[in-house]
């Protein structure tokens, strides 16, 4: 028989729980803007994608750590765009297929028609940097995932760049991050190329930029000391090959400094 009764303790847990998780997920947006602040061309190449990586798929499409050990086969049912099988996907990627699934369900959670546009793409971002203009960085970020530059990110061309991003080679992930400094796809980078995308982090970020109100003359200073570091032959023009040295260097010079092995 129902005896009317509530249970209070019960329901207070609860409620507690979610105050809990909710502040965690508060604590996490925080850090992940504080790491994509450290975003920049003395970083290094192995530090650089593994920021991109966390910051695209946690932040953006929401994946958990978490994993679902009921998780269902890949649902090829979506109503606009029907993506790849799993044999397919593991062939083309460094993903088992459980990693497929849970990226996929992630995926389609927050994009149910299989594939993101721009305008969704720059809006996932502003969700997560408020205070911020998210609108440049995220438009290079889309431009580079969008390979076939249809203006939309498809299932797969997401999983490709992110089996890259967190598995590839560091010579793909030299060329990838060398790609999203050169914007208009010449093939060398300026000066002007390095300093548009370090504004956009900081425009991206708004109040959340550590030192706060940092102006766009000292962003300049700083990229033109790093530019000068990476052009080694000083012609004003930093090719592929003077680039990828310089990550290298400075991927040496950091586990160095860990002491972790070369």
């Amino acid at each position: 028989m129902y005896s009317g009764s509530l249970n209070v303790s019960g329901g207070g847990s609860h409620l507690k729980r979610k105050k809990t998780q909710k502040a965690r997920r508060t604590s996490r947006v925080h850090s992940d803007a504080e790491s994509v602040a450290g975003l920049g061309p003395s970083l290094s190449v192995r530090a650089y994608a593994r920021r991109l990586i966390y910051h695209v798929r946690r932040i953006i499409f929401g994946i958990s750590e978490s994993y679902d050990p009921d998780l269902d086969e890949l649902d090829l049912q979506a109503p606009r765009y029907v993506p790849a099988s799993l044999d397919i996907l593991t062939k083309t990627t460094r993903f088992s297929r459980r990693e497929i699934q849970l990226i996929y369900r992630s995926f389609k959670q927050e994009c149910p028609t299989g594939i993101v546009t721009a305008e969704k793409f720059r809006e996932l971002y502003s969700q997560f940097f408020p205070l911020g203009d998210a609108s440049y960085f995220a438009r290079q970020i889309f431009q580079l995932m969008d390979q076939d530059m249809d203006g939309s990110v498809t299932f797969e061309e997401y999983l490709v760049v992110m089996s890259m991003l967190s598995r590839g080679s560091l010579d793909e992930k030299v060329q990838w991050v060398f790609n999203l400094y050169d914007s208009n796809g010449e093939g060398q980078l300026t000066a002007e190329k390095l300093t548009d995308v370090a504004v956009s982090v900081y425009e991206m970020l708004g109040s959340y930029t550590d030192p706060p109100w940092i102006n766009e003359t000292t962003i300049k200073d700083h990229v033109a000391r790093v530019f000068s570091k990476m052009d080694t032959n000083q012609d004003g023009i930093v090719t592929f090959t003077e680039f990828k040295e310089f990550c290298i260097t400075v991927s040496i010079r950091e586990a160095r400094l860990r002491g972790a092995p070369l």
